[in-house]
């Protein structure tokens, strides 16, 4: 297979595996010259019928090969695509289950159940706390829980750093993501421990990390999903059918 590895450098995307197009093309020139050289002896029958059965075979065997090495990429990048898919499963599922019980919290006092995206969620848990702070220590709580579950899926993705860029499977973009969300987690857990801060400022403090971790996530080809995505209030949803909770009657009910 004559393939290449192909990377943007102004995105700095994931390479992706694609077939020496080039080297193709310049083959089927050589031969499509060769088999117009064959005119020069068209009245030599014996030498033109071998001459152009020869090329001609050449620019048949070329065209199979490039097919065939078409397709070798596409099945190697679909792969790639596949394990990059699930390397980032459990740290994509972070912001979505793991901010459950807040979002379960905050279903329970806006009354509905509209999906939002994750950082949206962290938005709306930053304005009932100020409608309500005594929320403002559970919701720490799962604030550093959640910080807590991103260091631990980033350290296990940064673990195997070298490997996966060398398999295309991430890019630099998001190991230096990656990386960034990592110091910001850990200067969570400082702030956290403060012993000097109140309750209130610290979860603001976290919230404005949470922010961070958004734009940082916009920069990575490979995360930026984790920001289009909606999350549904899913745990709430469970808890009412399974009759562990009943809404409030003015609670607005979707399903999403």
């Amino acid at each position: 297979m004559v393939c290449f590895h192909r990377k943007n450098k102004k995105t700095k995307n994931p390479k992706r595996i694609v077939p020496n197009n080039k080297f193709y093309i310049i083959l089927l020139l050589f031969s499509a010259v060769f088999t117009g050289l064959s005119l020069l002896f068209k009245d030599r029958e014996s030498v033109f019928t071998i001459w152009t059965s020869i090329t001609c075979g050449a620019i048949a065997s070329i065209i199979v090969a490039w097919l065939i090495d078409i397709a070798n990429c596409r099945q190697i990048n679909n792969k790639t695509i596949k394990n990059r898919k699930t390397l980032f499963t459990n740290f994509y599922h972070i912001f979505d289950n793991g901010l459950q019980l807040l979002i379960f919290e905050i279903v329970e006092s806006i009354h509905t159940t509209d999906s939002k995206k994750w950082y949206e969620w962290i938005d709306a848990a930053d304005e009932q706390a100020q409608h309500n702070p005594d929320l403002i220590p559970y919701f720490l709580h799962i604030l550093t829980v959640f910080f807590d579950d991103v260091t631990e899926q980033i350290v296990a993705i940064k673990n195997q750093e070298a490997l996966l860029l060398d398999l295309g499977i991430v890019c630099q973009n998001d190991i230096h993501a990656l990386s960034t969300i990592l110091n910001i987690c850990d200067i969570s857990r400082i702030t956290y421990n403060r012993s000097n801060i109140s309750d209130y400022n610290c979860f603001h403090q976290l919230n404005s990390y949470c922010g961070l971790i958004k734009g940082i996530i916009d920069f990575s080809p490979t995360l930026r999903q984790i920001n289009d995505t909606l999350v549904e209030p899913s745990l709430y949803h469970k808890a009412v059918e399974m009759g562990i909770f009943t809404p409030p009657k003015d609670t607005e009910i979707t399903n999403e």
